[in-house]
């Protein structure tokens, strides 16, 4: 009964970390900016540039929906991209509301059928699309840096970034060198005795093949170009959608600037928080457009928008077809989960 009691009361703990950690954030932006200026910010404001940046984003997402499926069709040749699009932005929307990563497993094993893949492999393509976005935000994140005297940003985050960057070069170095042998290694692991004595070695051994062919693209250079071809314009189109909003503000930070302030914002989003990155997000933006000069209430007014931009229309979209189309998806994907977990 205790250990039941403990295990509900884990469920809670991280997105209760989470919200501490969202009105940690907030609170520094409140104690930096005045309250007044941001308001002064705001109506500063030139809407009709907020429908371009609603252009940049559909292309943005576009984009991400046609890396995905280049990454699904290398084992699935019969799989048509429009088969991608609500599955990718269905996963978009629950993970801007809801804790745990509950987007990434409605993905993997919410759309099975639809995707024609199994969970574990699309699974794969979640991690191998989480390094090519670090990779690429890293790189920007580095250019943009050069362009910003020490004093003004703070150094802990140029370290941190630079900590992240080598991780992620090691693990991506890795995969490439190791792709071809995955599926041997994967087997390898799933024939230890341990696991044999347990019965776990056919299902563990399943598994593992299915995970580890999400990888097999990267045996081929010119699939590894495409896919860090679309990375990059992605996210030089979500840089471009920052910098429009900072033109509807009138902000001086130029298209360098804005490259920053969205390399620096997204990476911010792997500190646990509340869902859709609230606090965290609109700091990290904060602080960084401020480097280029920007006034913070400005940096701040152009943060919190760029943050309803990127949150709104897609939250809405996803959960608009989720209500129509796709009820009771979530739970099923949770079960489907559980069980694998399970066996």
């Amino acid at each position: 009964m205790t250990a039941l009691r403990l295990s509900g009361a884990g469920r809670w703990l991280k997105p209760a970390l989470g919200l501490l950690v969202t009105l940690a954030f907030l609170w520094l932006i409140a104690r930096q900016v005045d309250a007044a200026a941001l308001v002064g910010a705001f109506a500063g404001l030139a809407p009709a540039w907020l429908l371009l940046a609603l252009a940049l984003l559909a292309a943005d997402y576009a984009l991400r929906i046609l890396r995905w499926w280049w990454m699904l069709r290398s084992l699935a040749p019969a799989l048509p991209a429009r088969a991608c699009a609500w599955p990718y932005l269905a996963s978009i929307a629950v993970n801007n509301v809801l804790p745990f990563r509950a987007g990434d497993v409605l993905r993997a094993f919410g759309f099975r059928r639809q995707l024609q893949s199994p969970a574990m492999r699309v699974l794969g393509t979640l991690v191998l699309e989480r390094l090519l976005d670090m990779t690429t935000l890293l790189a920007l994140f580095f250019v943009g840096l050069l362009a910003v005297p020490t004093e003004l940003f703070p150094r802990a985050i140029t370290l941190s970034a630079a900590w992240l960057a080598g991780t992620t070069a090691l693990t991506l170095a890795a995969l490439l060198l190791l792709a071809p042998r995955l599926p041997a290694i994967m087997q390898w692991v799933a024939e230890q005795r341990a696991l044999a004595a347990r019965g776990w070695s056919e299902r563990i051994g399943h598994w593992g093949q299915s995970f580890a062919e999400s990888f097999g693209i990267l045996r081929r250079p010119a699939d590894v170009l495409a896919l860090f071809g679309l990375s990059f314009a992605i996210w030089l189109l979500e840089a471009a959608l920052f910098a429009i909003i900072a033109l509807a503000f009138a902000a001086p930070s130029g298209p360098i600037g804005a490259l920053f302030a969205m390399a620096t914002g997204t990476l911010s989003t792997l500190i646990p928080s509340s869902p859709g990155y609230v606090g965290t997000f609109d700091y990290f933006t904060l602080t960084a457009f401020a480097a280029y000069g920007v006034p913070e209430a400005d940096a701040a007014a152009i943060a919190f928008t760029v943050h309803a931009v990127l949150w709104l229309p897609l939250t809405v979209l996803g959960l608009g077809w989720l209500a129509l189309r796709g009820r009771g998806l979530l739970a099923r994907a949770a079960a489907a989960k559980a069980e694998q977990g399970m066996a």
